[in-house]
């Protein structure tokens, strides 16, 4: 009897908790925390013969976003202005690290990919992403996320663009690309 009372009363306490509505959505019941992932994106590169360029150091490679330009560094350097550890709160937050190099398994050989982030998910935006390459040309990445929506139906509007042309996903690949040639060579 005693266990069916607690019960009882569990189940009440349990029935009168929720959360608040959403000032932003008037039709949010309550019932949902949308938690907004930071964006990430990748570049992978080869020459003509299918080999990749990237590595830590790209002298003259540089990436543009929001009017301020990244030049590439060690994958192994990008919590040392700030750690994610340092947070005092509970949220992740997106934190704009910068341009790196970062290594990964390509068959048994180290390769490397550039990693641009994070943007904050949350934003709404249409910002274009400028990557000067060492060879000297240029490729632009536009990124558009809007409309979030919140409550039982939320989402977002994400798009992305490489060079005027709609495109898949936030991994870009580009063929044919080179690095100036090195001292004595």
């Amino acid at each position: 009897m005693k266990l069916r009372n607690n019960l009882l009363v569990l189940a009440g306490m349990l029935a009168l908790t929720s959360c608040d509505k959403n000032a932003k959505d008037p039709d949010d019941d309550g019932n949902y925390i949308i938690d907004w992932a930071p964006v990430s994106v990748y570049i992978e590169a080869t020459d003509a013969e299918g080999n990749s360029i990237i590595s830590p150091e790209m002298p003259g490679m540089t990436l543009t976003f929001k009017g301020e330009t990244y030049s590439v560094r060690d994958w192994s350097t990008r919590y040392d202005e700030f750690s994610p550890r340092d947070c005092p709160t509970k949220e992740y937050l997106a934190i704009l690290y910068g341009l790196f190099a970062q290594p990964y398994d390509g068959g048994g050989v180290t390769l490397y990919r550039l990693n641009f982030g994070e943007i904050d998910g949350a934003d709404d935006m249409d910002e274009d992403i400028l990557l000067q390459w060492p060879d000297g040309s240029r490729d632009v990445i536009h990124y558009h996320c809007g409309n979030h929506r919140y409550g039982k139906n939320f989402g977002c509007d994400r798009s992305w663009k490489l060079n005027g042309e709609p495109h898949d996903g936030s991994l870009f690949t580009f063929t044919g690309k080179s690095l100036p040639p090195k001292d004595g060579e």
